[in-house]
Parts: C-alpha cells; structure tokens; sequence
C-alpha cells in the first residue's frame, strides 16, 4: 500500500498566513486532550512537550494532560528487566533510582500494564471512567494528542471516543483531528473490532522516528493503515522514541493541525449550505404546482 507523506514545503512557506488565519477565526481557546507514554506521567509529558505547548497556544489552543490510572511500581519495573536508566532512556521518562513508591512527586504511571505473559493487556473501567469525567469536567476537545502507549489508547478511543467514554454529543461534540507520536494499534483480539468497523474517521497524524527502538516503524504502520487513505498522513522524524520539539518540527505539527481543522470548517460550511439551499423551496415550480391543481378541484 502506498504511503501518504506529509509535504512540508507547502505547509513551510505558509505557515504564517495560515497562523493568521487561523487566529482571526478562533474566538475562544480550543482544547487538546494529552495522553501521556508508559512509565511518564501528566507532568512529566507536559514538560516533555513544553515547545509543542507554546506553540499550539499561540494557535489558541490548551492542552489538558490528565494522568493514568495505573500506578507503576518498582516491581512493575523489575518485570520490565531493565535498570532505571534503561527504563528510562527507553521511554523517554524520568526515574529516581532512590525514589519510594509513595512519593508523590516521582510517581509513574501508564494506562494499562500487561499481564504475566508480557502480550495481553485490558483497559480497566475505572480507566474510561477516569477520562470520561475528565473530559466532562475540563472539556469539550477539539483534538487528541498521544504518545506511546498513549497514543495507543488515543488511537483506540477514536475508533468511537463518544462511546467508550459514554459522552453524549452535547457533552464532547466529534473530534477535528487525532495525532500519534510514536503510536500503534492494540492488538489483544478484544481491541479488534472497533478498528475493524469502526475505523478512525477523523483527520490523524502519524509520527515516527527513524531510530525508534521501542514501537518499531510495522506497529505505526498498522495504525496508520488503520485510518482512510484521504485522512491520514505520515510524518516521519530522525530521532528516537520520543515528541520532537525543535521549531521546525513544531510547526510542521501545527501547521497539519491548521490545514486540518480549516479543512474541517470549509467542509461543515458547505453542508450547511448544500442543506439550506435543499430546504429553500422553488417559488416557480411550486406556483406552477398551483395553478395546474385549479384545473383539478
């Protein structure tokens, strides 16, 4: 199957009209739901992606970071069969080798830890209970952000974010976009059906690095195929199994994420069209109606 990339030249040289644009036509700060990796939490993803951050502000956006709900002990850890510092450079985590589990400040979580047989894995209720009040009290989103096991739940969430978290369309209208850093498909046989037939219909943004040694370039590839040929799009990075911050990176980001939701916008306003002009009657055709029914009475 052809893969589709990003063309950043484009997107480059109009970065700014497109920031413009997007700026006079937002009147009230968006949201953008933050899934954090495995053995991270939500501060620490947030420090991790502090260039992405300021950027999406200027675009008027605000990214909420909630935290997972399984709490990764050191025995968690010591299943992985890693030292901290390999855990850590894997993940792209911090960890304190001298840290208790009950300290608060270096805790670790993920959203999900898997079973003995190091492959099968559930996402428990309490964990789609968790983001559906979390989405009831700090939302509505305009999009959803994951990286590594996060993008992973992101990933899966979009197949039907208003269904698995129970969210009524009042509560969290449809999302614009969905992004992936370092994302891939779950692939515990419970997990299939909603990629099967529900697929993921929103605009998605699949990122990789070229030397990421943790989800390699097959898994992101399964989720990337996962999403219509006309919605999704690959952007590939030079680094590891990490969010990338540079400047140039960031705006190659932010401007998908700008083309994506104009895109989005011209779309809904041609339907609203389309709909208005179908429920405008004929004044013509409807008189000419008239008059041939006299004859008829």
């Amino acid at each position: 199957m052809k893969k589709q990339k990003f063309h950043f030249q484009y997107l480059t040289k109009t970065k700014h009209q497109l920031f413009l644009q997007h700026n006079k036509q937002s009147t009230e700060m968006g949201k953008i739901l933050m899934l954090h990796g495995f053995v991270q939490s939500d501060k620490i993803f947030s420090s991790k992606t502090g260039g992405l951050r300021k950027s999406l502000k200027k675009l008027g956006y605000e990214l909420c970071y909630p935290c997972g709900t399984e709490l990764i002990t050191k025995e968690v850890l010591h299943r992985i069969h890693g030292s901290p510092q390999d855990i850590s450079k894997q993940f792209n985590t911090t960890i304190k080798e001298d840290a208790a589990d009950d300290d608060e400040e270096n805790k670790l979580y993920g959203w999900w830890i898997k079973n003995s047989d190091g492959v099968s894995f559930e996402i428990k209720q309490n964990t789609l209970d968790y983001l559906h009040n979390y989405v009831i009290e700090n939302g509505p989103f305009d999009g959803i952000i994951g990286f590594s096991q996060g993008a992973g739940l992101a990933g899966y969430l979009a197949t039907d974010f208003n269904g698995l978290l129970d969210l009524t369309l009042e509560q969290q209208p449809p999302l614009k976009f969905f992004i992936s850093f370092s994302g891939f498909r779950l692939e515990p046989a419970s997990f299939q059906h909603n990629y099967n037939v529900k697929s993921i219909q929103m605009p998605s943004l699949h990122v990789q690095g070229e030397l990421d040694t943790v989800v390699s370039e097959q898994r992101v590839m399964k989720l990337y195929e996962t999403c219509p040929e006309e919605t999704r799009t690959l952007l590939k990075h030079p680094g590891g199994h990490f969010v990338p911050n540079s400047k140039q990176f960031v705006s190659q980001v932010c401007n998908w994420i700008v083309s994506m939701t104009r895109a989005s916008k011209e779309s809904t306003t041609e339907k609203k069209t389309a709909t208005s002009n179908m429920e405008t009657p004929d004044l013509d055709d409807d008189l000419m109606d008239m008059i041939d029914s006299f004859g008829k009475i």
